[in-house]
């Protein structure tokens, strides 16, 4: 059975989830005060630039006065500089509330200190109340901070034997309709939504969100030497959200008209051929991408899985099955030699979506 703690942080939580996708480069967090057993204010981080968790959740309370020797839970630990906003931690000191409860430290250590300094000032502090939940929560933070790149998920949809088109590439439509909506909320959810050249010449896709009232996603193309045609339906709509990744060597007439077609270029390092991997983080994150759904084509997921770049999978088995002579495998690059060199997912899951079957699981 749950304690207070938990419970009210759970809430905490919660609160966070409203704002999936949309605080990059910040974390997810939420918070909620209680006094007396009673919920008295909560709220929770919208946006990037906009306030903090816990002044939110401080500036729901009419009656100031109910803060002092009240217990404020945050699934992450209040910051503690003067960035964008003043240190929540001063707040929470200034407010008079006596007990904060944390999930986990902020692993940020520009920002972190707060529960340091909150408890010099005789506020009591607790830490690790749910962190396994704020961990996953915030799971694209960490891997932003930790390793200095985009959270990368890997996304596809595919036959059983692995093909992700057919014969001459067709590949509409493998999987069915209820797969297709659960594909655009993912979407929604990330920062932004990754395809190959060679997926935009064969299929000609859009990339946007049309599902509910989730965000658009930056559309990245990955070209090296430009190659995307100007009448690419990708250009028909939200132009300015389109991203193309390329190399310093492309044909500058091309990116000439791109530029005067509102369209973000991004100029990546190129080596042995393809992308360099650190290169291409580093630009994506300075583009704002904090996350990205990856979704094709073969050659595309290849790279990411040959340079480790992937986090998180999403994919999606029809219940279908043809020759594989000819065809597309999802993952294009060189078959290991050894089975002990192949990709293992942790912590899987299976459901069905519709007729179809969808296996998560991490890199």
């Amino acid at each position: 059975m749950e304690n207070n703690d938990e419970i009210f942080m759970r809430r905490a939580i919660s609160l966070a989830k409203r704002a999936v996708g949309r605080t990059c480069p910040n974390p997810l967090v939420g918070a909620v005060i209680v006094k007396d057993g009673k919920i008295i204010g909560e709220g929770y981080h919208k946006k990037a630039g906009m306030p903090h968790a816990e002044i939110e959740a401080m500036n729901s309370v009419k009656n100031k006065d109910d803060l002092k020797g009240s217990t404020i839970y945050v699934n992450l630990e209040p910051c503690n500089h003067y960035g964008k906003t003043p240190p929540c931690s001063l707040a929470i000191e200034k407010s008079g509330i006596k007990r904060v409860v944390m999930s986990m430290l902020d692993i940020n250590e520009e920002a972190s200190g707060g529960a340091e300094y909150l408890s010099k000032k005789g506020v009591e502090t607790v830490v690790g109340v749910l962190e396994d939940e704020a961990k996953k929560l915030n799971e694209v933070f960490i891997e932003n901070i930790t390793n200095k790149k985009p959270f990368f998920v890997m996304k596809a949809a595919m036959l059983l034997n692995g093909s992700i088109a057919v014969r001459g590439g067709v590949s509409k439509w493998i999987t069915s309709e209820k797969s297709r909506k659960f594909s655009h909320r993912l979407r929604g959810i990330y920062d932004a939504v990754g395809v190959g050249i060679n997926t935009v010449i064969m299929d000609d896709p859009l990339l946007t969100c049309r599902t509910g009232s989730y965000k658009q996603p930056k559309r990245i193309v990955f070209d090296m030497n430009l190659r995307i045609p100007i009448s690419s339906t990708l250009f028909s709509k939200y132009s300015n959200n389109v991203y193309i990744v390329t190399s310093v060597f492309a044909d500058g007439s091309k990116k000439r008209v791109l530029k005067a077609m509102n369209i973000n270029l991004i100029e990546c390092d190129v080596k042995n051929g393809e992308f360099e991997p650190q290169s291409l983080c580093n630009t994506l994150i300075e583009n704002g991408v904090c996350s990205c759904v990856i979704e094709g084509g073969s050659r595309t997921h290849g790279y990411f899985v040959k340079h480790d770049l992937y986090n998180k999978a999403y994919l999606f088995y029809a219940p279908k099955i043809s020759g594989s002579y000819g065809a597309f495998n999802v993952v294009g690059s060189d078959a290991p030699l050894n089975l002990k060199d192949t990709k293992k997912l942790k912590h899987t899951g299976c459901r069905k979506i519709g007729e179809d079957i969808l296996i998560e699981g991490y890199f």
